[in-house]
């Protein structure tokens, strides 16, 4: 794969040299960083080498093209041509947006290159631009994947023909959502400090986990199925010129149906030209200092700092003396709770998929009927207890998604520290680390739950959020003492480019959406959730208990 991704980069040479980039420096920086994300090695107890597989990024392709073959019947069988390529192009947009946000911000901030490249004469345009290369070298592939089935309903429907103006439009895509997005964190670093930089970064990303969502939204509420089947195009209104899906279907519209007038003729510039205007402006604007800008952020994060006085009894301390039963638990609890506090490459890998998380139920109270009133659709949300259910374990789901980070970290070969501890029990450091997760990250998820459900769907919920919580902790729990490849917090290799963050995340939507669907056919049944939420109960205890038992051979170290 390396060596495809290097033939396209030397194919276009001529345009990067016409960039005033160094190609050179360019293809040297991204053939070592392609070549350091496939050759990855690394040691085990035993001091074996082992290598790290791809496999996890082709599985990620595949499952993409196969969440996208919806896309692909859509545009088959819809008649309204404009509607279902706004739809797929929103589609594609918003899944590129998010991997980027997700698995690649870090890639574009990361400092740990400096002491190679920043004393060379490499200026900040090609460093700036090797770094976008090699992120538009993964989401290259990821495109393909989201776009083929769409792709191939368009040629077998409209022509070869078309379905190379749609690759060629999916193009322009993700060269508009890859510099866009970067064209935010550029802004930042050029009118903030390093270390404020470094303060906001994750706050940013949440904002821009918000605007993708939003748009995406839009997008699928103006394109309803009543549209697909419709004949007619959508009308053009003034807000969307301010959408790029909308421009883009448009666009399709014109090589499909011939329809040519002043509206579209400003879709299609819209279309052809924004990519490039904001590749421009990342180019020849906002790389300038970019070098200095990352040097510094990497100055700020090693600052001497005088340590602060620990408090042996603090808030933390507090709590892990109430959620935890031994002495090696508390410690995990505490030390869990404070690197994920103070880490901030963990943040910065983390809380954008949390903010997904948190974020997506409240665009779903959006998609029930928006007709009538606010008090017409309080009543409308609710006589919709699916929306519940699924509000409910899509929050919840938030412990799952930390439990797939927790274990990561930059530093991971300080892990040794844990074999050489006089450790009997690894499962107390584990348990330690899951209680943390769940106070830290969960409880405040259930009272903020438990204060706002029931002012639309009314107190008797309250039994429903909880059945949900300890449905979604017995499963987590109930995976970890079954598995034999559990880790210890922070003892892996953090895996940047799998582009898999994002899509985990989603797979674990799905299975809990699935356990919702019975979670909504039991709550019709007066007083069972309540009785299964007792029992419920009782086996998180006891799986907690198994759990702090686990020894070294359901453990797993690098």
């Amino acid at each position: 794969m390396t060596t495809f991704y290097i033939k396209i980069l030397f194919i276009l040479r001529p345009l990067f040299i016409r960039l005033g980039v160094n190609f050179d420096q360019l293809a040297a920086i991204v053939e070592v960083k392609l070549k350091m994300d496939n050759r990855r090695t690394r040691f085990n107890q035993m001091n074996k080498k082992q290598q790290e597989s791809n496999a996890s990024f082709y599985w990620t392709l595949l499952l993409y093209a196969f969440l996208s073959s919806i896309f692909g019947f859509f545009v088959y069988i819809s008649a309204s041509v404009t509607a279902v390529y706004s739809m797929a192009f929103a589609y594609v947009m918003f899944m590129l947006a998010m991997t980027l946000i997700t698995d690649f911000s870090s890639v574009i901030l990361d400092s740990n290159d400096n002491a190679v490249l920043l004393p060379r004469p490499i200026d900040d345009r090609t460093l700036l631009i090797a770094r976008i290369t090699h992120i538009l070298m993964y989401l290259l592939s990821m495109m393909f994947a989201l776009s083929l089935p769409v792709l191939v309903a368009t040629i077998i429907k409209y022509g070869v023909f078309v379905g190379f103006i749609f690759l060629i439009i999916s193009l322009l895509l993700l060269i508009l959502i890859v510099f866009l997005t970067n064209i935010f964190y550029l802004v930042l670093m050029k009118f903030t400090s390093e270390e404020k930089l470094r303060n906001i970064i994750n706050s940013f990303q949440i904002i821009l986990t918000f605007i993708f969502m939003g748009g995406y939204r839009i997008v699928g509420r103006l394109v309803n199925f009543e549209a697909l089947q419709s004949s007619l195009e959508l009308k053009a209104m003034w807000w969307h010129y301010l959408i790029p899906p909308i421009w883009m279907g448009n666009s399709m519209n014109v090589a499909i149906n011939h329809q040519f007038d002043g509206s579209k003729f400003l879709f299609i510039f819209l279309t052809l030209t924004v990519p490039f205007m904001v590749f421009f402006l990342v180019n020849n604007v906002l790389s300038e200092s970019f070098g200095q800008k990352i040097a510094g952020m990497d100055v700020a994060k090693r600052e001497e700092r005088v340590p602060n006085q620990v408090k042996s009894n603090g808030f933390v301390g507090r709590l892990a003396q109430i959620f935890t039963g031994t002495p090696i638990e508390h410690g995990a609890f505490e030390f869990v709770w404070k690197l994920t506090s103070r880490d901030r490459k963990f943040k910065l890998r983390v809380y954008p998929s949390l903010a997904y998380l948190l974020i997506y139920p409240i665009f779903m109270i959006g998609a029930g009927k928006s007709e009538g009133s606010f008090s017409q659709q309080i009543e409308n949300l609710r006589e919709s207890s699916w929306l519940l259910v699924m509000m409910i374990y899509l929050c919840f789901s938030i412990l799952l998604t930390i439990r797939l980070q927790i274990s990561q970290s930059e530093e991971f070969k300080a892990s040794w520290i844990f074999t050489i501890a006089p450790l009997t029990h690894p499962g107390e450091v584990l348990s330690g680390a899951f209680r943390s997760v769940m106070v830290k990250f969960m409880l405040p998820i259930i009272l903020l739950l438990s204060i706002i459900l029931p002012i639309i769907w009314g107190g008797d919920i309250i039994d429903d959020i909880f059945f949900g919580a300890l449905t979604v902790i017995n499963i987590a729990l109930l995976n970890a003492i079954s598995s034999r490849d559990n880790k210890l917090p922070f003892s892996t290799e953090v895996r940047n480019n799998s582009g898999g963050t994002f899509l985990r995340t989603m797979l674990y939507m799905i299975a809990t959406g699935m356990i919702g669907f019975i979670h909504f056919f039991l709550m019709k049944v007066s007083y069972v959730i309540l009785v299964f939420a007792i029992f419920q109960l009782i086996l998180a205890l006891y799986l907690l208990k198994k759990y702090r038992e686990l020894g070294w051979e359901k453990v797993s170290m690098e």
